[in-house]
């Protein structure tokens, strides 16, 4: 780990919300705009309490209730400020949202009653005004067990062919959840969506996620590693191209991860791959998600000493020694760089970031000298604030591991209790200045702040 001391950046703007921020994502279709989601916690005492009349034996309990809003902001970047431009009122808290990586404009939300909301943010034709709007598409509830009882945690899209089959299920999306479960909700294939009859699109029969009211997604369950209902508060989704394929573009074979963490520090490892048997059409499309699964482990909380609660697969197209490359944060307030090469997993480098590492981005990757890779990555670190972080890999041939080094470039610590949520500008840079917002949960406050690069 480098040891140079990083820089300290102050706030050009602060706003303070009305609820306070669980998670935010700037609007890919128009960068300037981005979407915070709120998690109020209300409760409400039984009436005796209310008025007085408890006593030493009462087992009452307080009841809680959950709701939230989502808000649309707009961020001048030259000016600069920050203004609310719509706030949607939910019945639910949001724990976690994202943009679609493929359609810009929907927006998935997992929810604290176990339900994913299907949002577009785009201007309406029937709208006067120049911005964008948040408008509603589907919710639905994704677990089955006593529906509105157990939280969504976490919510993914599907990377870009990202299903294990060579006839691809089109979209979807995976959730975890309190009780440990990981779910895997994609489109139906297009033989089945066509004797359903939901050709939506004209793209023989490929489903829109965005059609419909998102009942027909096929689920796949992943039940809590041992059986033990803990939080699983993160998944990742990824695909790596082997090896030994790699440089033959006539037989290239792909493999599929989900990574999962959870409340014990175990990071657990699903691998997928499509079956070289193929049917009589060149495809392999009657395969479930279950049954392209070849191996299922857990490192068993080896390395991470409190809940895994960052996932990042690098963006690193190869497997590296057969195995998939990760940054992960985690509740112990390391950041660390992950080998998922066996059972055990083996760390690479790790800092301490001074708080629990809530989420991890990844700002940009640079190609810098031969061998040498640098990844910059935004981590929010919950009492500690927000760091700027610069990952390096160093080696001699591409799928080599290498060497790591972890250096902390920037810190902003102006917030007064949990960083959540953080987000940076992907708008066009005039100068090398690195615009950012960050909020903090129980002070409701959103910053707004620049890092010279």
């Amino acid at each position: 780990m480098s040891s140079e001391k990083p820089q300290s950046i102050s706030s050009l703007i602060t706003e303070f919300l009305d609820q306070p921020p669980s998670c935010l994502e700037f609007c890919p279709q128009d960068p300037d705009y981005f979407v915070i989601g709120t998690y109020l916690l209300h409760e409400e005492k039984p009436e005796q309490q209310q008025s007085g009349r408890e006593n030493a034996s009462s087992t009452s309990t307080v009841k809680q209730t959950k709701t939230g809003t989502l808000q649309l902001w707009h961020l001048n970047a030259t000016t600069p400020q920050l203004q609310e431009k719509q706030v949607v009122t939910l019945s639910h808290a949001v724990f976690d949202l994202h943009f679609h990586p493929r359609q810009s404009t929907l927006l998935g939300i997992a929810g604290s009653d176990g339900t994913v909301s299907l949002y577009s943010i785009s201007c309406s034709h029937h709208d006067s005004s120049n911005y964008p709007h948040i408008q509603h598409i589907w919710t639905r509830s994704v677990h089955d067990e006593d529906p509105g009882s157990i939280p969504s945690l976490y919510l993914t899209w599907f990377p870009k062919s990202w299903f294990p089959t060579t006839s691809s299920y089109p979209d979807g999306f995976a959730v975890t959840f309190a009780d440990g479960r990981t779910s895997v909700f994609s489109t139906p294939l297009p033989a089945a969506a066509a004797q359903q009859g939901k050709e939506r699109n004209g793209e023989g029969g490929q489903h829109d996620i965005a059609k419909g009211n998102g009942l027909d997604l096929i689920e796949t369950q992943f039940e809590a590693p041992n059986g033990v209902a803990i939080e699983a508060w993160f998944v990742a989704l990824a695909s790596y191209t082997e090896e030994e394929a790699a440089t033959d573009d006539s037989s290239i074979k792909s493999s599929s991860f989900i990574f999962t963490g959870d409340d014990f520090g175990s990071l657990n490892i699903r691998k997928f791959c499509a079956p070289d048997e193929e049917g009589d059409d060149g495809t392999s499309s009657d395969l479930s998600l279950e049954d392209c699964m070849i191996s299922d482990t857990s490192d068993r909380a080896r390395h991470h000493t409190a809940g895994v609660t960052a996932i990042l697969p690098l963006p690193i197209m190869n497997m590296v020694a057969n195995a998939p490359i990760l940054l992960t944060g985690s509740y112990d307030e390391y950041i660390r760089v992950y080998h998922a090469n066996s059972r055990r997993g083996t760390v690479l480098a790790e800092s301490r970031l001074g708080g629990g590492v809530w989420r991890l981005q990844v700002i940009d990757t640079e190609e810098a000298d031969a061998g040498e890779i640098n990844f910059l990555v935004l981590a929010s670190c919950m009492h500690a604030g927000t760091r700027v972080v610069k990952v390096t890999w160093k080696r001699r041939q591409a799928t080599e591991i290498g060497d790591w080094d972890i250096q902390v470039l920037a810190q902003f610590t102006e917030h007064e209790s949990m960083n959540y949520a953080s987000g940076f500008w992907k708008g066009n840079r005039s100068t090398s200045d690195m615009v950012c917002v960050s909020t903090s949960f129980y002070d409701k406050r959103l910053c707004l702040w620049k890092l010279q690069l």
